[in-house]
């Protein structure tokens, strides 16, 4: 499911629960038996409270977290970074780093070419160039 639709079935959710907290009809219908004030109003509610929080659990832990995850090891390594390590851009170009100014890095790339780029391009070293490209650091 797209995080689009997801969203988009929270607010439907959120707009529900509202109304029926107000004593009102559903804002929209989502197959449910319709609104009211009956007893079952109030746990309706709070069920898509849960089924909020639910989402949002499984989405942080699916998604967010690896990619935090991720990140920070990525940053540990640029951060490692010293001339003649092996290393692979993130547009697959396979090199030997020269030096590393601030936010630049020169590799070379041939003998005698020596090319200048950003630190955050280097995707990897050489000798995890395949682990790289599957974990999709390289796009």
């Amino acid at each position: 499911m797209s995080p689009w639709l997801i969203a988009q079935n929270t607010v439907v959710n959120a707009a529900n629960f509202l109304a029926q907290a107000e004593g009102g009809a559903p804002a929209a219908s989502s197959g449910g038996s319709g609104g009211g004030s009956g007893p079952g109003a109030a746990s309706g509610g709070l069920l898509n409270i849960g089924m909020i929080v639910v989402m949002f659990a499984v989405f942080y832990f699916l998604v967010m977290r690896p990619q935090s995850k991720r990140a920070k090891e990525h940053t540990a390594f640029l951060t490692n970074l010293k001339p003649n390590d092996r290393v692979v851009l993130r547009s697959g170009i396979f090199g030997k780093l020269v030096s590393i100014d601030g936010d630049g890095a020169k590799v070379e790339i041939a003998d005698r070419v020596v090319i200048r780029v950003f630190k955050s391009q280097i995707a990897g070293a050489e000798s995890q160039a395949a682990e790289v490209v599957e974990s999709g650091q390289g796009r």
